[in-house]
């Protein structure tokens, strides 16, 4: 089972902000008082409160505290009975947990805007700069690879250049990704890459975490 959860990314009112942030662990709270933009700060909460609630409606018992990171910085819990990723775009926090994926899940999520192409020539791959006609089109590969690299966990050490995410099932050197995309909200672009086959997947709107009430649930494409 793999859950795509979200929350829009809005500034909380002083205290309410205190009561959230006084439900992480305290390495994370200091994390926190680092961030000198409320967005950031407040993006980062949403994502581990996301995840703390998604980890309680799904049964599993490890804490935040119990987190941990690779030699390349990505987050994990070693128990190894689901995997999980975190991201964010203006409005918009979002996290995946799957038990289908155990390791290998990545998500992205962008707000697709005007760009100029020319100037991001240089990470896609020769297929792509072919396909590559239209902002959709730009933010789909751009998600996909954006997705690729957080699955994998080396991140930004894989040369984006070498991903050719034209298809929903992407070679990565020995292995083979697949991609999901997700719809939440039309102005936004986001996509799932997991190395196992997701068999079904849920979007459930969690505004109600951060005291918020929530909305229905949305369907994947």
């Amino acid at each position: 089972m793999t859950t795509v959860y979200y929350t829009l990314c809005e500034q909380l009112p002083q205290n309410e902000y205190r009561e959230a942030v006084s439900l992480l662990p305290e390495s994370m709270q200091q994390r926190l008082r680092r961030y000198r933009r409320w967005q950031d700060a407040h993006a980062y909460l949403y994502g581990r409160l996301l995840l703390k609630e998604g980890m309680r409606r799904l049964g599993f018992k490890a804490s935040l505290e119990s987190m941990q990171v690779t030699e390349f910085g990505k987050p994990h819990f070693i128990d190894g009975s689901f995997a999980f990723n975190i991201s964010h775009s203006e409005e918009y926090v979002v996290c995946v947990i799957s038990t289908d994926e155990t390791e290998h899940l990545g998500i992205d999520i962008e707000k697709m805007k005007p760009i100029v192409f020319n100037d991001f020539s240089c990470v896609f791959s020769p297929q792509e700069k072919k396909e590559i006609n239209t902002y959709k089109k730009f933010y789909t590969c751009w998600t996909r690879k954006e997705a690729l690299v957080k699955a994998d966990g080396r991140g930004l050490r894989i040369p984006l250049d070498t991903i050719d995410a034209t298809k929903l099932l992407v070679q990565l050197d020995n292995d083979e990704y697949f991609l999901y995309k997700v719809n939440i909200d039309k102005d936004y672009m986001i996509h799932i890459a997991s190395l196992n086959k997701i068999e079904s997947t849920d979007i459930i709107d969690c505004l109600s975490v951060v005291m918020t009430p929530s909305q229905p649930e949305l369907a994947i494409a």
